[in-house]
Protein backbone atom coordinates (compact mmCIF):
# COMPACT_ATOMS: atom_id res chain seq x y z
CA UNK A 1 0.00 0.00 0.00
CA UNK A 2 1.14 3.47 -0.95
CA UNK A 3 0.81 6.41 1.83
CA UNK A 4 0.07 9.71 0.10
CA UNK A 5 2.47 11.98 0.67
CA UNK A 6 1.94 14.42 3.83
CA UNK A 7 2.33 17.63 2.29
CA UNK A 8 3.00 21.29 3.97
CA UNK A 9 0.33 24.06 3.69
CA UNK A 10 1.21 26.32 1.18
CA UNK A 11 3.62 29.49 2.17
CA UNK A 12 3.64 32.42 -0.36
CA UNK A 13 7.72 33.01 0.07
CA UNK A 14 8.50 36.20 -1.35
CA UNK A 15 11.79 36.32 -3.55
CA UNK A 16 14.30 38.38 -1.11
CA UNK A 17 13.56 35.08 1.63
CA UNK A 18 14.62 32.52 -1.23
CA UNK A 19 17.50 34.47 -2.19
CA UNK A 20 18.49 34.97 1.43
CA UNK A 21 17.87 31.47 2.17
CA UNK A 22 19.90 30.66 -1.08
CA UNK A 23 22.78 32.84 0.04
CA UNK A 24 25.07 33.08 2.79
CA UNK A 25 25.94 36.28 4.45
CA UNK A 26 29.30 37.70 3.04
CA UNK A 27 30.70 40.70 3.92
CA UNK A 28 31.18 42.59 0.59
CA UNK A 29 34.74 43.95 1.31
CA UNK A 30 36.15 40.58 2.04
CA UNK A 31 34.62 39.23 -0.87
CA UNK A 32 35.95 41.91 -3.39
CA UNK A 33 39.48 41.13 -2.42
CA UNK A 34 39.41 37.33 -2.15
CA UNK A 35 41.12 36.63 -5.61
CA UNK A 36 44.51 38.11 -5.71
CA UNK A 37 44.63 41.41 -8.71
CA UNK A 38 46.61 40.48 -11.65
CA UNK A 39 46.20 43.58 -13.61
CA UNK A 40 47.61 42.87 -17.42
CA UNK A 41 44.83 39.75 -17.50
CA UNK A 42 41.74 41.57 -15.57
CA UNK A 43 41.74 45.01 -17.16
CA UNK A 44 41.80 43.50 -20.46
CA UNK A 45 38.74 41.29 -20.15
CA UNK A 46 36.63 44.25 -18.93
CA UNK A 47 38.42 47.06 -21.12
CA UNK A 48 39.37 47.38 -24.37
CA UNK A 49 43.08 48.86 -23.75
CA UNK A 50 46.38 49.24 -25.76
CA UNK A 51 49.44 47.72 -24.38
CA UNK A 52 51.28 50.44 -23.83
CA UNK A 53 48.50 51.96 -21.66
CA UNK A 54 48.27 48.36 -19.72
CA UNK A 55 52.24 48.92 -19.11
CA UNK A 56 52.01 52.25 -17.93
CA UNK A 57 52.38 52.11 -14.28
CA UNK A 58 53.05 55.29 -13.35
CA UNK A 59 50.22 57.90 -11.35
CA UNK A 60 49.12 59.58 -14.99
CA UNK A 61 48.37 56.37 -16.16
CA UNK A 62 47.04 54.49 -13.48
CA UNK A 63 44.34 57.77 -13.48
CA UNK A 64 43.73 57.18 -17.36
CA UNK A 65 42.57 53.64 -16.84
CA UNK A 66 40.91 55.09 -13.15
CA UNK A 67 38.99 57.21 -15.43
CA UNK A 68 38.05 55.15 -18.10
CA UNK A 69 36.96 52.27 -15.88
CA UNK A 70 34.66 55.11 -13.99
CA UNK A 71 33.29 55.91 -17.12
CA UNK A 72 32.48 52.34 -18.45
CA UNK A 73 30.78 51.93 -14.78
CA UNK A 74 28.78 55.06 -15.57
CA UNK A 75 27.48 53.69 -18.54
CA UNK A 76 26.95 49.90 -17.06
CA UNK A 77 24.43 51.64 -14.25
CA UNK A 78 22.94 54.06 -17.16
CA UNK A 79 21.96 50.56 -18.95
CA UNK A 80 20.87 48.78 -15.54
CA UNK A 81 18.42 51.45 -14.59
CA UNK A 82 17.47 52.06 -18.18
CA UNK A 83 16.38 48.31 -17.90
CA UNK A 84 18.89 47.41 -21.63
CA UNK A 85 18.52 44.34 -22.54
CA UNK A 86 22.49 44.77 -22.69
CA UNK A 87 22.97 45.11 -19.10
CA UNK A 88 24.97 42.67 -17.85
CA UNK A 89 24.76 42.31 -13.94
CA UNK A 90 28.32 39.83 -13.88
CA UNK A 91 30.40 42.85 -15.82
CA UNK A 92 28.75 45.46 -13.61
CA UNK A 93 30.25 43.85 -10.27
CA UNK A 94 33.20 42.77 -11.95
CA UNK A 95 33.75 47.25 -13.32
CA UNK A 96 33.29 47.93 -9.44
CA UNK A 97 35.49 45.02 -8.17
CA UNK A 98 38.59 46.41 -10.54
CA UNK A 99 37.64 49.82 -10.17
CA UNK A 100 38.26 49.85 -6.00
CA UNK A 101 40.87 47.35 -6.53
CA UNK A 102 42.83 49.70 -9.01
CA UNK A 103 42.15 52.76 -6.98
CA UNK A 104 43.91 51.42 -3.62
CA UNK A 105 46.57 49.20 -5.61
CA UNK A 106 47.26 52.62 -7.21
CA UNK A 107 46.80 55.37 -4.27
CA UNK A 108 44.48 57.44 -5.84
CA UNK A 109 42.22 55.97 -3.27
CA UNK A 110 42.93 59.33 -0.89
CA UNK A 111 43.60 61.79 -3.76
CA UNK A 112 40.00 61.17 -5.36
CA UNK A 113 38.34 62.01 -1.77
CA UNK A 114 39.68 65.49 -1.90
Amino acid sequence: MVHPKKTQPHRLVSRYDREARATPNRDTSSHLFSRPYDRRVELPRILPLWPHELADESIEGRRNIVCKLRRALRAERRRGVAGHWTYDLARHAELLRIYRLELASSGLLHADRH
